[in-house]
């Protein structure tokens, strides 16, 4: 890069002219109808800066498009993945052996003295159960 600068930078010193440029028809309202002067170097170095700022502009928009796919394809995996767990109690319920074979009397204690503390009225005997 530092070798295509030196050559670029000696090619616009040995071109350091100043030529005219002719203003197209459709623009001679704004610029007038004589021709301008223009430093050849400058003129070179503005072509040059446009090509530049397009490759760049093209870079960047295929750099952007290639990350929005990738983030779209990671939402799409997201989303399927989210719907798998969703559907898992349908797919793969839990196997019986996860719940006790004999019900524990010290949790149904436990249990039955929170219902019994919670709302009134909303013990045993307010569902038709006869109790103590």
């Amino acid at each position: 890069m530092i070798g295509l600068g030196v050559i670029a930078g000696l090619f616009l010193v040995a071109n350091s002219g100043w030529i005219g440029v002719s203003i197209p028809p459709w623009l001679t309202g704004l610029f007038g109808e004589r021709p301008h002067e223009v430093w050849l170097p400058a003129l070179i170095a503005g072509w040059l800066a446009s090509a530049i700022l397009l490759g760049a502009l093209v870079l960047w928009s295929m750099f952007y498009v290639w990350r929005r796919r990738q983030y779209e394809s990671l939402i799409g995996r997201l989303e399927r993945e989210l719907a798998k767990l969703r559907n898992l109690p349908f797919t793969e319920p839990a196997p019986l052996e996860d719940l006790p074979e004999t019900p524990n009397t010290q949790a149904a204690r436990v249990m039955n003295a929170i219902d019994d503390e919670g709302l009134p009225g909303a013990g045993p005997s307010a569902y038709g159960a006869s109790g103590s």
